[in-house]
C-alpha cells in the first residue's frame, strides 16, 4: 500500500465524521433552542405577573387615596370651594387611574385561574368607582356637605377594607403562583441543561468512539501502509541490491567472456549482418596481425583473398533473402589473408546469435596451416603404410601357405586323433604335428608359438622337420624335444619360443609316454566324463634355454579302454565372452563332463565354446586336441 492509498482512506473516512458533527449540532441547537423558548416564555409570565401584581398594588393604593380623599373631605372648613376643588381634581385623577388600573387587571384575568377573585375584587372596584362619582357629582354640584360625604365615606369604607383584603388574598396567591412558576421555571432551566449536558456527553463520547475508531483506523492503516512501504523499500532495496548484483556479475561474465576470447587459440570475429566487424579478439590480432582498434566497423573482407572477399557481401545478401545456408552451421576449409598479403589456410565455423535486434554472426578460425602440412605428411605415411601393409600381407600368404605344407606334410591320417584349431587373425600360430613311429606307435605334438605369421612360420620349419625326421628314426620323445629345444634356442630371436605337448602312445595303446612344456594341463579323462589323471607342465618351453640331463624325462601313464586324452593351448581357456568373462579351467572341463559319444567330444565342445564367445572379439588362437580311440596297429595300417 502506498502512501497516496492511505491519504484515500483517510479522505473517505471523513464524510462520516462530518456528518455526525453536523447532526449533533443540530440536534443540539435545537434542544438550546427549546430550552432558550421555554425560558422566554417563563420570563414573559414572570413580567406578566409582576406587572399584575404592581397593578393590584397600583389599584389598592389608588383606592386608598380615594378613601382619604372622602376623609379629608369631611373636615372641609370655611374654605371649601378651594377645597372642593383641589378634592375633586385629585379625586378625579385618582378614579381615572383606578378605571385604567382596573381596566388593565381585567385584562390580565381574562386567562387567569383566579377569575371568581378577581371578578369580585372587580365588583368593590366598581362599587367604590360608583361611590367615587357620586362624590365628584356633589362636588361639581357644589353641594357637598359633611354628612353626604360621611355616608359616602362609611359606604366606601367596608368596600376598600373588603377590596383591600380581597387583593392582599389575590397577590399572595400571585405571588405564590410566581414563586411556584419560578421554581418550575427553574426546575424546567436545569432539566433542560442536565438534557443538553447528556446530549453534549453523548456527543462527546460518540464523537470519541467514532474519531477513535476512525483515528485506529487511521493508525492501523498507516501502520500497514508503513509496513507495506517498508517491505516495498526492503523489495526494491533487494530488487537493486538483485539488480546491482546481476549487473556486476554481467559486468564480470563480460570481462570473464572477453578474458576466455582472448586466451583462446582460435580466433573468434563477430561480425554484423551488414558484414561489418563487430568483436576481434586477441587470437585474431595474432593472427591476422590487424590491431582489433583498426578492423572493428570495417567490413570483414578485408581478411579474405580473392575470390572469397568479391562473393562474401554477395552470400550475405543472399541468406537474408533466401534463407539458404551455405556457410552457418557448417564447417568450412577455406582461405585467409594476413595484413602483410600472406594467403593460409583456415578452418572456418560461422554461427548465428540469436538477438531481438539487428542480427549477429560468429566466425571461430583456426589456422590449419601446421595442419594441413601433418596432413600431407600423413598422407604420405599412409601411402607408405599401406605399400608395408600390402608386403606384410604377401608375406603372411607366403608364411601361410608355407605353414599349411608344412602341418600338412608333417600328419598322418589318424582316425583317433580329432584337432580344432580357431586362428585368432590370418592363420594359427597353433601347430599339431602327428606320426606313426617304425615300431607302431603313435606321437602327437601341439604346438604354441609366441605371436603369428612370420615368427610361428620361422619356428614351424624346424620343427616340422625336425618331427619327420625323428619320427622315421622311432627316437624317444625326450629325445626329439630335447634336439627341438637345442634348434628353436640357436635359431628363435630373445621373446620368441614354443610351449608344447608331445603325447607317445605304444603300439598296443595302452601305455604312453607324456612331455608337457608350457601348456595347460594334458588331462586323460574317461568315458562317462571323469578326468582320471593331469600332467602339469613341468619343463620349460623350447627355445627358452638349454636343458639339463635330469630334465630330460617323459611321464608315463596307461590307459583304459574309451579314454580319452585332451591336449589344448591357453587360448581355449581364455576365450572372453561379450561381457569379458573368460571361458576358464573350470568351464572347460565342465564341458568335458557328460559322457563320451562314438564321436567324441570335441565337436560338442566346439559348438559350446563358440556359444559362450559369440561375436567378442578373439583374445588367442583355440587349438584342443582329442585322442578320442585306442586302436590296435594293425587297424592303423589298415585305415592308412
Amino acid at each position: 500500500m502506498t502512501t497516496n492509498e492511505a491519504g484515500n482512506i483517510s479522505l473517505l473516512s471523513l464524510p462520516n465524521l462530518r456528518k455526525y458533527f453536523i447532526g449533533s449540532t443540530i440536534f443540539a441547537l435545537v434542544i438550546i433552542f427549546l430550552g432558550q423558548s421555554v425560558q422566554d416564555h417563563y420570563q414573559k409570565q414572570e413580567i406578566f405577573e409582576t406587572h399584575r401584581i404592581h397593578a393590584y398594588h397600583q389599584q389598592l393604593e389608588l383606592a386608598g387615596q380615594v378613601m382619604n380623599h372622602l376623609l379629608r373631605l369631611q373636615e372641609f372648613n370655611n374654605q371649601v370651594e378651594h377645597d372642593s376643588i383641589s378634592r375633586y381634581i385629585n379625586i378625579n385623577i385618582n378614579i381615572n387611574e383606578l378605571r385604567s388600573v382596573h381596566d388593565e387587571i381585567k385584562i390580565f384575568s381574562k386567562t387567569d385561574d383566579l377569575f371568581e377573585t378577581e371578578q369580585l375584587i372587580s365588583s368593590y372596584i366598581e362599587q367604590l368607582i360608583f361611590q367615587t362619582n357620586e362624590v365628584l357629582a356633589m362636588i361639581e354640584a357644589e353641594s357637598v356637605d359633611k354628612s353626604g360625604v360621611s355616608e359616602i365615606y362609611h359606604a366606601y369604607l367596608p368596600i376598600y377594607l373588603s377590596l383591600r383584603d380581597e387583593s392582599t388574598r389575590l397577590i399572595d396567591k400571585v405571588e405564590a403562583n410566581l414563586e411556584r412558576e419560578a421554581a418550575e421555571h427553574r426546575q424546567v432551566i436545569w432539566i433542560i441543561v442536565i438534557v443538553i449536558m447528556i446530549l453534549v456527553a453523548f456527543a462527546g463520547v460518540v464523537l470519541y468512539r467514532v474519531i477513535s475508531n476512525l483515528t485506529q483506523r487511521q493508525t492501523d492503516s498507516f501502520e500497514s501502509s508503513n509496513k507495506q512501504l517498508a517491505e516495498d523499500n526492503r523489495f526494491r532495496l533487494q530488487n537493486e541490491q538483485a539488480m546491482a548484483e546481476q549487473a556486476e556479475m554481467m559486468l564480470v561474465q563480460q570481462m570473464k567472456m572477453r578474458s576466455i576470447l582472448d586466451s583462446t587459440l582460435d580466433a573468434i570475429i563477430t561480425i554484423t549482418d551488414k558484414g561489418m566487424v563487430d568483436s576481434f579478439n586477441k587470437a585474431a590480432e595474432t593472427m591476422f596481425g590487424y590491431p582489433a582498434d583498426f578492423v572493428i566497423g570495417k567490413n570483414v573482407k578485408l581478411l579474405m583473398p580473392e575470390p572469397y572477399a568479391a562473393e562474401h557481401d554477395g552470400y550475405l545478401r543472399n541468406y537474408h533473402q533466401t534463407g539458404e545456408q551455405k556457410a552457418i552451421g557448417r564447417i568450412r576449409l577455406v582461405e585467409a589473408q594476413r595484413v602483410d598479403g600472406s594467403i593460409f589456410p583456415i578452418e572456418l565455423t560461422v554461427s548465428e546469435v540469436p538477438l531481438s535486434g539487428d542480427k549477429l554472426y560468429t566466425g571461430i578460425i583456426r589456422d590449419i596451416t601446421e595442419w594441413k602440412a601433418a596432413d600431407e605428411k600423413l598422407k604420405a605415411t599412409l601411402k607408405e603404410l599401406t605399400e608395408k601393409q600390402v608386403l606384410l600381407e604377401q608375406e603372411e600368404q607366403i608364411a601361410r601357405h608355407v605353414f599349411e605344407n608344412i602341418t600338412a606334410s608333417n600328419n598322418d591320417t589318424i582316425p583317433e586323433i580329432a584337432f580344432w584349431n580357431e586362428p585368432m587373425t590370418t592363420f594359427s600360430g597353433d601347430m599339431m604335428l602327428s606320426a606313426i613311429l617304425p615300431s607302431g606307435a603313435l606321437r602327437v605334438i601341439l604346438c604354441d608359438f609366441t605371436g603369428h605369421g612370420l615368427p610361428a612360420a620361422l619356428g614351424a620349419v624346424p620343427v616340422s622337420s625336425i618331427h619327420s625326421a625323428m619320427a622315421k628314426k622311432g627316437l624317444p620323445l625326450e629325445i626329439l624335444m630335447d634336439e627341438l629345444n637345442n634348434r628353436l634356442n640357436a635359431l628363435l630371436p630373445t621373446g620368441i619360443f614354443c610351449c608344447v605337448a608331445g603325447i607317445d602312445l605304444d603300439a598296443n595303446r595302452t601305455h604312453a609316454h607324456i612331455w608337457n612344456a608350457g601348456l595347460p594341463e594334458v588331462l586323460l579323462v574317461s568315458k562317462t566324463g571323469e578326468i582320471k589323471q593331469r600332467f602339469k607342465s613341468n619343463h620349460l618351453p623350447l627355445g627358452v634355454t638349454s636343458y639339463d640331463h635330469d630334465e630330460k624325462y617323459c611321464e608315463d601313464i596307461r590307459f583304459e579302454t574309451s579314454d580319452c586324452i585332451y591336449m589344448y593351448s591357453d587360448g581355449l581357456t581364455e576365450a572372453e565372452n561379450n561381457t569379458g568373462e573368460m571361458l576358464g579351467q573350470k568351464g572347460f572341463e565342465q564341458l568335458l563332463s557328460y559322457e563320451k559319444s562314438e564321436d567324441g567330444r570335441l565337436i560338442e565342445i566346439r559348438k559350446r565354446v563358440s556359444s559362450f564367445v559369440g561375436n567378442a572379439p578373439a583374445t588367442d588362437d583355440i587349438s584342443l586336441v582329442e585322442i578320442k580311440t585306442l586302436v590296435s596297429v594293425d587297424e592303423i595300417t589298415l585305415k592308412s
